[in-house]
């Protein structure tokens, strides 16, 4: 998918932001209750496939010690321009192999936005376990994906299953909204027992 993505950055579409801004509201009430169970000390974040960065920013804004990461220099380049924060809030790498791609580690939260679906099944296996190896052992993943659909062009799409499969070792404590995936896609608050 680099090359898709890349390519699409290039000629000016990302039609996935706006699906990111679709689901803003239910992100901040994620994260509220996220603040709120570590109220104090130290949070830190990792945005996952950050693209340009939006999500990334409204962590930073709302005090995380937060980092992006996304294998498309381009979106990485428009997201340190666009949104005032310095080049160390973001890592051009692969989220397949986070552990080798400098984005640290003791993450408190793991967010993300639509970077999971993209990926083929080997893909995301290698994404989970590189999230459980970075993670702090009480950490969270919020993660937003849409079902598969087979008219869809471009991502995979990923269910519940999904998500099950690939994230050994945690469990979907919530599944908003609840049961039937929505039309602007599902988000899963993972944790570990």
């Amino acid at each position: 998918m680099p090359l898709g993505y890349a390519t699409a950055y290039r000629a000016g579409i990302h039609p996935w932001e706006r699906a990111g801004r679709n689901g803003l509201a239910v992100l901040e009430r994620l994260v509220d209750r996220e603040e709120a169970a570590r109220p104090e000390g130290r949070r830190r974040a990792i945005d996952l496939g950050c693209g340009r960065g939006a999500h990334t920013k409204l962590l930073v804004d709302r005090g995380w010690d937060a980092i992006g990461v996304d294998n498309v220099r381009q979106a990485v380049d428009v997201a340190v321009r666009r949104n005032g924060l310095d080049d160390a809030r973001f890592v051009i790498g692969d989220v397949r192999h986070l552990v080798h791609s400098g984005v640290g580690s003791d993450f408190d939260l793991v967010l993300d936005v639509g970077c999971f679906q993209s990926l083929d099944e080997a893909g995301r296996a290698l994404l989970a376990r590189g999230v459980t190896t970075l993670a702090e052992p009480d950490a969270t993943v919020l993660l937003h994906a849409s079902e598969r659909r087979a008219w869809r062009v471009g991502g995979r799409g990923a269910g519940r299953a999904d998500v099950e499969r690939a994230f050994v070792g945690w469990t979907i404590s919530e599944q908003v909204p609840e049961g039937i995936p929505a039309r602007h896609g599902t988000w899963y608050r993972l944790t570990r027992p």
